[in-house]
């Protein structure tokens, strides 16, 4: 602001009497008097303030506008006639200043100009000067001549609220300039040169169509801006704004767009964040108002603008929506900036609102949902609106979706709207129903005028309520097809979030630090928080704990790469030990905290920064190997039978068939470089091996294969101690390599048979051995969850069994070949300490999905009759609805009852997805999910069942198809359980195992 530029120059102000020398005051003089005019290039800035002769920024910059003009004449050849100068107005275009100059005597305007012009040259030359003017705007000429001016030299004083006109004959309210309606008598409120935006010059926009962007497009944008433009086409036309491209600050850098101009204008959209789609104005004339704050300015935004005519629009293009490509032909009259909001993605909190839209049933997909500023106990609403349907011979259905999930939700009403304005409630929900979509329908009998209102209430947080895909098609509507949903009951809740939850949720730098709840005090219970914290783009952000202390456990930090439904999980932290910095990947980390109802700690402090390429290896030289764990080796040292990184990475990924992956030529890496094995040497154990290090079974078929081109090839010897010595060669002694076919791994074989009809909850009893790839985890020596043997090394489990217990790996404990805890000490019992846990990253907590595992055992464990691997399915493969497969396990057999001694075993149908939402619609069913279940209910898995198997039979093998994740108590009636859906993981497994 200029006004802070000049403190020093007003030291002495009190409120508007400014110390002038005596012949520099400004009186008029009756001898010789100019008009003049020059423009302030730099050193000052115009604000609407300066319209305003009454405010203290005007009166500070004339005073130094006078001074400097006295000062340049006192040092000329005119200093012993010039008397006095009078500042008139200043103007936008930088600073246009329009002033008079008062003589003794006649002075020529030549004379008069070339003092101004040497003075301002010497003055811009002075480092010390306040200000820069641009000597090539100077003009001076006769009073009666400067047009811009009024010949008065008496100005009508404004009060504080308002502007004068040019003309200087009225005054009116400072909102009123620059509305798109001319107020002043000489419409100078509306001149294109005061009111053109800094943003890009622009402000009256009359063509029909055309485009307008913020300032510095695509360029980052300024803080405080204020820009205004004015859209006026054809009458009987309406106006479509399109964006090339959007990005602004959330919440606080806001893009409004009313419908009409002037004071009484409409607002309809306020934007922020990423592109809104197509914004529909159903008027000939729109007022776009670009507002920015003092911080964190995005790349903006550049609107096109075109015409419509909406009285072509038919019933059902006014209707049908699914929100993809903006509001279609649905408006809304906003009030205090409550409104229907355009998102995709989940709500938050993940408790409340949808995860994903009902087009698409992803997290691309756009929805509504009302962007509310909720008062606890105060009824607020938000409406859409329709345009008027025209009349129609036949009645008409109205079809939608809908979203009521939540503790707390309120209301979802349609109205009509009639042409006299009388309303009528036509569909009506009230509380939960669960996170899922819902179908809803309702006949229109009478069209003519009536326009249809959707209005959505909320008097409490976490009472979110979304609509999507409204259609509109000729004809009563039928039996929908879809079942009524269920209202949940309601029970009594403790608050989701407490009042505090240790300062900001969204942090930029140089706000980085954060801390729990009370801190250093106790958290509270029931606590559940979220932080955002944000890097500029192309930066990543480095998490540090200063203080750590939480109920073990418990109360639980988990730390996200990223933000909303696509983020991955980073760490989870429990306990009171040092917890390792944590980096990500991208410009944006979310952290978690969640306490239980009982127990607390002093919680933690924490702070980021941000940088690039934080916690990343530097990438290594073109002679070097990069490992996973970051650090270089020599690629010499690649596949040398010797682990050099530190996670093993050089040695995986050695050996491969070429072309195939049960069969080919074998090669293997030296140098980094593949080479293709010659036949010198080889023998059947060898080709074993390759079979076993590629996750397959034995050897199916060896045979030799003349060489063809140049190599590189590689000889294998077979040295004493069973390993394999690698000697590269431009060709083969024989001229002759290796191709060989495995078979598949043995996996999936039992060697009891199951019976049939055998439950887990109201079940019976597993024969020994029937199940030899499924193990039981124990956490602190006690039985927690199962787990599924995929190889010699590798349990596959739920990830919500070893949520805050990951830390400390050896704190778990597996044993395979369990049949009976009577007795764990049977010889075919193998018991193995777990070093490794990898939670799989998409895993989150709060919606359930992607519950998966991963665990590894100390030691490779021997198969034997009770212990064997199960097969993982193929990314394809299908299993269908409808077919029964196996759970098992030992957990209890009946909700809150007694663990059972002895493996537990059932049957069970796979249902479908979109059965299994219906029936559990408190839970969102994701494609990584499988459900089974009878619909009496009955045979189910319960508590301590987590983690452990849902098996299906093809082909006399046994297939991984799920792993047990959650349900609705147990084996109760159309509440199925929930698996997770090993195919969608099939690949991330693997990547660990071969």
């Amino acid at each position: 602001m200029y006004r802070a530029a000049l403190l020093n120059a007003v030291d002495t102000i009190t409120y508007g009497l400014y110390p002038l020398p005596d012949n520099a005051i400004c009186t008029p003089g009756n001898e010789s008097t100019v008009s003049g005019t020059f423009t302030i290039a730099s050193g000052a800035e115009f604000t609407p303030s300066l319209q305003n002769q009454s405010s203290v920024d005007f009166k500070t910059l004339a005073f130094d506008v006078q001074q400097l003009i006295y000062e340049i004449f006192q040092a000329g050849l005119l200093k012993s006639v010039y008397k006095s100068c009078q500042v008139l107005e200043f103007r936008n275009g930088s600073v246009i200043v329009l002033f008079k100059l008062h003589f003794t005597q006649i002075t020529a305007n030549e004379n008069i100009h070339q003092e101004l012009v040497l003075g301002i040259e010497a003055n811009n030359a002075d480092i010390n000067k306040k200000f820069f003017i641009d000597n090539t705007t100077i003009v001076i000429a006769d009073a009666q001549e400067m047009a811009t001016t009024s010949p008065s030299t008496t100005l009508r004083q404004c009060p504080p609220d308002e502007r004068i006109c040019a003309d200087s004959s009225f005054c009116i309210q400072e909102t009123r300039f620059c509305d798109g309606l001319s107020d002043c008598p000489d419409g100078s409120d509306e001149h294109e040169k005061f009111c053109s935006t800094p943003c890009d010059g622009q402000f009256f926009l009359s063509e029909a169509s055309g485009t307008f962007h913020s300032k510095n497009y695509p360029q980052l944008y300024d803080p405080n801006l204020s820009c205004r433009w004015i859209i006026s086409v054809r009458d009987g036309y309406s106006i479509k704004f399109d964006f090339q491209s959007f990005d602004t600050e959330e919440f606080s850098d806001v893009l409004d767009i009313y419908e009409g101009i002037g004071p009484n204008k409409i607002l309809r959209a306020s934007l922020w964040g990423t592109n809104p789609g197509t914004v529909r104005i159903f008027s000939n004339q729109a007022t776009a108002e670009f507002i920015t704050d003092y911080s964190n300015n995005h790349n903006g935004f550049k609107a096109i603008y075109g015409t419509f005519l909406s009285d072509n629009v038919t019933n059902e293009e006014k209707i049908n929506c699914n929100f993809e490509d903006g509001f279609c032909y649905w408006f809304q009259e906003i009030q205090d900036y409550d409104g229907w909001e355009r998102v995709h993605g989940p709500t938050y909190p993940p408790t409340s609102g949808p995860n994903e839209d009902h087009t698409f049933g992803n997290s691309s997909g756009y929805y509504l949902t009302p962007g509310i500023q909720v008062i606890p106990g105060i009824l607020k609403s938000v409406r859409l609106l329709s345009l008027p349907l025209k009349e129609n011979s036949v009645p008409l259905c109205l079809s939608f979706w809908y979203h009521m999930y939540g503790v707390n939700v309120y209301r979802l009403n349609v109205f009509n709207i009639f042409a006299n304005s009388t309303e009528t409630i036509i569909f009506q929900k009230e509380g939960n129903y669960g996170p899922s979509w819902n179908y809803g329908q309702v006949t229109l009998s009478e069209t003519s005028g009536t326009v249809v209102a959707f209005e959505a209430i909320q008097n409490q947080r976490f009472g979110d309520i979304a609509i999507d895909d409204i259609g509109l098609f000729p004809g009563s509507c039928n039996e929908s097809g879809f079942p009524e949903p269920t209202r949940v009951p309601t029970v009594p809740t403790t608050a989701l979030l407490p009042s505090d939850c240790g300062g900001p949720t969204e942090l930029w730098e140089p706000n980085v630090t954060f801390h729990s709840a009370n801190y250093p005090q106790n958290y509270p219970n029931l606590a559940s928080c979220v932080w955002y914290l944000n890097a500029a783009p192309g930066k990543n952000i480095q998490l540090h704990f200063q203080v750590f202390n939480l109920e073990n456990i418990y109360d639980v930090v988990e730390i996200r790469d990223g933000r909303g439904p696509d983020s991955l999980l980073l760490a989870v932290y429990t306990g009171s030990a040092p917890v390792k910095d944590v980096f990500s990947t991208t410009s944006a980390m979310s952290v978690y905290f969640t306490s239980d109802s009982t127990g607390t700690a002093k919680g933690f402090l924490a702070n980021y920064t941000t940088g690039l390429r934080l916690g990343m290896p530097e990438p290594c030289n073109s002679t070097s190997f990069q490992c996973g764990s970051g650090e270089c080796i020599p690629n010499t040292a690649v596949c040398d039978k010797h682990r050099d990184c530190d996670d093993g990475t050089d040695e995986r990924h050695c050996v491969r068939l070429f072309n195939s992956s049960m069969s080919g030529l074998v090669q293997f890496k030296v140098q980094s470089e593949w080479h293709t094995a010659c036949i010198d040497h080889w023998n059947e154990d060898i080709s074993n091996d390759i079979c076993h290090r590629l996750g397959l079974g034995n050897v199916n078929l060896t045979s030799a294969v003349l060489s063809e081109g140049n190599g590189p090839f590689v000889t294998l010897i077979q040295v004493e101690d069973g390993s394999l010595s690698l000697l590269p060669s431009d060709q083969c002694a024989n001229q002759s390599v290796i191709h060989i076919q495995c078979q598949q791994r043995e996996c999936g074989k039992r060697l009891v048979p199951i019976k049939s009809g055998s439950k887990i909850v109201g079940g019976s009893d597993a024969a020994l051995g029937a199940w030899p790839w499924i193990v039981s985890l124990y956490y602190n020596d006690r039985q927690t969850c199962g787990a599924s043997l995929v190889n010699q090394e590798w349990l596959v489990s739920a990830a919500h069994c070893v949520y805050g217990r990951n830390l400390i790996p050896s704190n778990w404990k597996a044993r395979l070949g369990l049949h009976t805890n009577l007795n764990l000490t049977q010889p075919q019992i193998a018991t193995q300490m777990i070093d490794q846990i990898v939670i799989n990253p998409q895993y989150n907590r709060r919606t359930k999905d992607s519950d998966i595992v991963m665990m590894h055992l100390q030691f490779k464990v021997n198969y034997s009759d009770y212990i064997q691997p199960i097969c993982l399915p193929e990314t394809d493969q299908e299993f269908s609805v409808g077919i029964n497969c196996s759970i098992a396990g030992w957990g209890r057999t009946q909700s809150g009852g007694p663990v059972p001694n002895i493996l537990q075993e059932a049957e069970i149908p796979l249902i479908s997805n979109h059965k299994c939402q219906q029936q559990m619609p408190e839970y969102n069913i994701t494609d990584n999910m499988v459900c089974g279940g009878y619909e009496e209910g009955g045979i189910d898995t319960c508590q301590g069942d987590s983690g452990g198997p849902m098996m299906c039979q093809q082909n006399n093998e046994w297939f991984l198809v799920g792993v047990t994740s959650f349900g609705y108590g147990c084996a109760q009636p159309s509440r199925p359980g929930v698996y997770v859906r090993v195919t969608e993981f099939t690949n991330w497994i693997k990547s660990f195992i071969i």
